[in-house]
């Protein structure tokens, strides 16, 4: 904006002084056409209008020479706006891609956010996890097996007393899942299976004598303490 303001004050310059210049020259022109006019009745005035037609050719000289420079700093003006422009269009593309840099950084930031939260929650999980995990060691501990092999049953239904001992057993599921009731389920009424929580991988009960074994998988027993 400054090297335009400079460029114009110079062309303002050179145009007032081109200005002046006509007007001199015309001013002079007149004078020395008249002085010719006179020179019949006074010869003595020809050498005053001699030396104008001189002046008058020098100014001309001057003239073209103002003109020849006018139109150069027309042209080195005309560079330098291309040259602007051009610096224009650049510095666009950058408040551009600056821009992009800001909505890409928000975005980051944003996933950030997020990633921290998801931290969070698997934090959370994995307390909930080793909580669970103390439990179910702390009931492990708790129920001692027997030195006596396992006994194993069919899906079907069974007599305590008859057809296997009384006593404090784990049940277990030997593959599959199905239904596993005691006394018609007023006893023990759950689902013995695995991979799957609504499936009980194994089930620690009292069984006595009379009770009756009602099963739709085979279920692998064995005594603990």
């Amino acid at each position: 904006m400054k090297w335009e303001l400079s460029m114009f004050k110079k062309k303002w310059v050179y145009l007032s002084l081109l200005a002046l210049v006509l007007v001199a020259i015309t001013a002079f022109s007149a004078h020395a056409i008249g002085y010719n006019k006179a020179s019949v009745l006074l010869k003595d005035k020809k050498v005053v209008a001699g030396e104008i037609d001189g002046e008058i050719k020098e100014w001309k000289k001057e003239l073209e020479s103002i003109e020849e420079n006018v139109e150069a700093m027309e042209e080195e003006e005309s560079s330098k706006q291309a040259e602007l422009d051009g610096l224009q269009i650049r510095f666009d593309e950058v408040t551009e891609m600056v821009g992009q840099k800001e909505a890409i950084q928000k975005e980051v930031d944003e996933l950030g956010t997020q990633v921290n939260a998801k931290k969070d929650e698997l934090k959370k999980l994995s307390g909930e996890i080793a909580n669970k995990q103390n439990e179910l060691d702390t009931l492990n501990k708790g129920i001692l097996i027997k030195k006596k092999e396992p006994r194993t049953l069919v899906a079907g239904v069974f007599i305590v007393g008859k057809d296997i001992a009384p006593g404090r057993y784990k049940v277990e599921p030997v593959n599959g899942f199905g239904n596993y009731f005691v006394n018609g389920g007023s006893k023990v009424n759950i689902i013995l299976g695995r991979g799957d929580d609504l499936f009980l991988p194994e089930y620690v009960f009292e069984l006595d004598e009379g009770d009756e074994i009602e099963a739709t998988l085979s279920v692998k027993y064995t005594l603990v303490e």
